[in-house]
């Protein structure tokens, strides 16, 4: 049962990634088929959890959205490989579960934000001292944020774990 437990936690960050693909894919089908309810719903549902990632990647200069949801739909595969082998790659489910964090924090802050700007809404809250993280507004945004933090929280154990290992 702990087994199975770890493994769904493990598949957080790549959950992470698979929403974001979803996400690039329907801003392609909504291109498509702009008159679908279906993909209007899904654009929709989507759109507060991974809009500033998924532009993020696509203002990098030459990368259009196909690619953007080739590099999603790989970091999800690896992801799917990762959980299976924990112990093997212990650094690089470390990056790979921080990356998803950090793209859900940053996706919150700009959701959070009513302003045009993130720099105007960050800024007079860091010099206030409040580095507190934002929690998403959405069920789904919350389930995957706290699966992913669970999945850091794990890859941090068990690399502690791994060094204390080695030294006895």
């Amino acid at each position: 049962m702990r087994n199975l437990v770890l493994k769904c936690v493990r598949l957080g960050p790549t959950l992470v990634y698979a929403v974001g693909a979803t996400f690039a894919v329907s801003m392609l089908l909504l291109a498509l088929y702009p008159s679908s309810p279906f993909v209007w719903a899904l654009y929709m549902t989507i759109l507060p959890l991974m809009r500033l990632p998924v532009f993020m990647l696509l203002s990098i200069p030459n990368v259009p959205i196909s690619g953007v949801v080739a590099v999603l739909a790989s970091a999800s595969a690896i992801g799917v490989y990762l959980s299976f082998h924990p112990q093997q790659f212990l650094r690089t489910r470390f990056i790979h579960s921080h990356t998803a964090l950090i793209a859900l924090v940053f996706a919150n802050i700009g959701t959070s934000s009513a302003q045009a700007s993130l720099i105007v809404y960050a800024l007079p809250r860091m010099r206030n001292g409040d580095w507190s993280v934002l929690m998403p507004a959405t069920l789904l945004g919350t389930t995957l944020f706290c699966l992913v933090s669970l999945a850091c929280l794990s890859s941090h154990a068990e690399i502690i774990t791994a060094i204390r290992e080695r030294r006895s």
